[in-house]
């Protein structure tokens, strides 16, 4: 039976001022997908299929004066991106469109409408295209593969269904699990560009700890987060209610929907800290914690022992930083994400040792400086990142939640009075002058940072106290309480 549906529910003033360079052409996937369900996003992406993509994509880079940028999927795709707006288009595979619409990964995105319908004049309605069957799905409310070995062909696949899955609220077909039983495996050995660029759209679409889960129950997770491996060998113990690995999903889950929502109120006016570096486009140190939180105690299974009866995992957070490092560079997240997880596993336990001394009333002002020295930028980020794992600790941690967040506004508070917007009284030069040395080395920033503590804790104030302090520091005293 033939589809119509209302031209309208396609329209976009983007593809109007191209229409020019459409004399023949196709909408296909995920916005076909989304105008039917009546899904409207911050951001558009149209997806089009052309007979011969690249005269297409000439005309369309002069009309809207953008230069795209081109890469490998099933094929070549050639992308124009501008804020709030992406347009991708390919050469139709095959001799039809719908020998291509055939070829794609779910039914609910192998859909298509003749752009030629769209521009003309009298004409209302448009002919949906749907040789497998998804509009049906649309309605149930499944995702199903278009054919057999969809997901083996491509298991990257396999990520992108579970998104689906969890943004649209559906349910998976009998086809969906088969096929991820046979390809599952197959996603260690994918693109890791491909795997961090869904990743990426579930982070940023806050679904990130239901997909873990749903991964997990899969049996894709490790696959995908192979460092991960043995987390589920470590058994409750001490402080721990859960397993580490029920433990690592709570904490994921407490921080996407609990710490970071509240940041403002836990970080109070330092919480557009979280979310104001972007490493690339779609990603920021935002998302990049919730990466962290997954991987912020894959050091334990390296470190277990046992002490009086009680497991212990001393030095997991230094072992877990590194694995963390080479982790997020293996998914290609970057350096720059690589080295700010490598900042906040390493020292993801310093607020709970603080924390302690808290309670116990012995905190000390030079404990909090050496945080703030130590974790770098990412000290409001560790922060927030301890409120979670706090929380994901146990279900009485949990009901603590609010005491152990007081503790994080006085540690705010130290930051606020003695460390914001602090500078050093005297240049590495002066130092030098002061210390009678010729050129700069270790030394002169070693009695730098030491002269910056002394400045935070109170102890010298003017650039006399300064230059008399410098007098009686030396290297080797530098580093000493």
């Amino acid at each position: 039976m033939e589809k119509r549906v209302h031209k309208l529910t396609f329209y976009h003033p983007k593809l109007e001022r191209i229409s020019a360079c459409l004399n023949e052409g196709y909408l296909v996937g995920g916005f076909i997908r989304d105008r039917l369900l009546g899904v409207r996003k911050e951001s558009v992406d149209i997806d089009l299929a052309v007979p011969e993509a690249e005269p297409v994509v000439r005309c369309v880079e002069r009309e809207l004066s953008l230069k795209p940028f081109s890469f490998e999927k099933e094929k070549t795709v050639y992308s124009f991106v501008k804020e709030g707006f992406r347009l991708d288009i390919s050469t139709i595979s095959g001799s039809s469109i719908e020998e291509d619409l055939k070829k794609r990964d779910f039914t609910i995105n192998a859909m298509a409408v003749d752009l030629r319908e769209l521009f003309l004049p009298f004409n209302d309605d448009a002919v949906l295209i749907d040789p497998t069957g998804g509009f049906e799905d649309l309605e149930r409310g499944i995702v199903r593969p278009v054919y057999d070995s969809a997901l083996s062909d491509d298991p990257v696949r396999i990520l992108r269904g579970v998104r689906f899955k969890l943004e649209l609220g559906f349910s998976y077909h009998s086809t969906f699990l088969a096929q991820v039983e046979k390809a599952g495996a197959l996603l260690k050995g994918a693109p890791s560009e491909r795997l961090r660029d869904e990743i990426v759209k579930v982070l940023r679409e806050n679904l990130f700890g239901r997909f873990l889960r749903e991964l997990d129950r899969l049996g894709v997770f490790y696959p995908v987060f192979s460092e991960l491996e043995g987390v589920e060998e470590i058994p409750p113990s001490g402080v721990h209610q859960f397993p580490l690995k029920e433990h690592t999903f709570r904490c994921v889950e407490l921080l996407e929907t609990y710490a970071l929502p509240r940041k403002g109120e836990i970080l109070e006016e330092y919480g557009d800290k979280v979310g104001s570096e972007e490493f690339f486009t779609g990603f920021t140190d935002r998302e990049c914690l919730k990466l962290v939180a997954l991987y912020h105690d894959v050091g334990k299974p390296l470190t277990v022992g046992e002490k009086e009866g009680r497991l212990t995992f001393y030095g997991h957070d230094r072992v877990g930083a590194e694995i963390a490092k080479e982790a997020l560079l293996r998914l290609s997240f970057g350096r720059k994400a690589a080295r700010m997880a490598y900042v906040c596993i390493r020292h993801h336990l310093r607020p709970f040792f603080l924390y302690d001394l808290w309670r116990r009333g012995e905190l000390t002002e030079r404990a909090l400086y050496r945080f703030f020295r130590d974790a770098e930028k990412y000290a409001f980020h560790v922060l927030l990142l301890s409120v979670a794992d706090f929380g994901a600790t146990s279900e009485s941690f949990k009901k603590e939640l609010s005491s152990y967040e007081a503790f994080v506004k006085e540690v705010i508070s130290f930051y606020r009075e003695r460390l914001e917007g602090l500078k050093p009284l005297l240049s590495g030069r002066e130092i030098m002058e002061i210390k009678g040395l010729e050129k700069p080395d270790r030394c002169v920033g070693k009695i730098k940072e030491k002269l910056l503590e002394l400045q935070a804790l109170g102890k010298v104030k003017t650039k006399e106290e300064a230059v008399k302090a410098v007098k009686g520091i030396s290297c080797e005293s530098s580093n000493k309480e």
